[in-house]
């Protein structure tokens, strides 16, 4: 990787101001002074298939719309604008729609699943980022569960919380990505 992409790369890997992975710094390649890069949206990736995100299906506007696991497209679907609401948690509207991504009903079962819906102050749009490996849990503050994707990783699959086992479908990368 050129050392240009490996500084994008690394800038994209930002969330809450710090390095994502500090290790992998170790390994870069010497560079020149990196480029600036301006970053207030992120994507949620699988950190077992990083090409897969958090999609909000069919790019739907509506309260309640399902939010689902899907190829990155760069789409504004796949796109969130992150909030921090205190005590280490987040919440995330989606760039296209404005809405929140959201544990339905406030549930606190395995199953449940996540839709996107206008934003208020609920502790079920609320997400703490939990290191995990290389990457990260994404658990709501409603319940203490993680996002998942329901039945294992698999394009167009709806995302639930579950209980945080360290399976490839509920371990994430957040990416902030530039913006275009």
């Amino acid at each position: 990787m050129s050392a240009k992409k490996w500084s994008r790369v690394m800038a994209a890997l930002t969330i809450a101001g710090s390095v994502l992975g500090a290790s992998l710094l170790s390994a870069a390649p010497a560079q020149a002074e990196p480029e600036s890069v301006v970053a207030e949206r992120l994507t949620l990736r699988l950190a077992s298939d990083p090409n897969q995100v958090v999609n909000v299906k069919g790019a739907g506007t509506a309260d309640a719309v399902s939010v689902i696991q899907w190829a990155w497209s760069g789409a504004n679907n796949e796109l969130w604008e992150a909030t921090a609401t205190g005590g280490g948690y987040y919440r995330f509207a989606a760039v296209h729609s404005g809405k929140c991504l959201n544990v339905r009903g406030g549930g606190n079962v395995n199953g449940t699943s996540v839709i996107q819906y206008r934003c208020g102050d609920g502790a079920n749009e609320q997400w703490k980022f939990v290191q995990k490996g290389a990457g990260y849990y994404v658990v709501a503050k409603s319940s203490g569960k993680c996002l998942n994707v329901r039945g294992g990783v698999g394009q167009g699959r709806e995302l639930i919380q579950y209980n945080c086992t360290g399976v490839a479908n509920d371990i994430w990368l957040p990416v902030w990505e530039p913006v275009r």
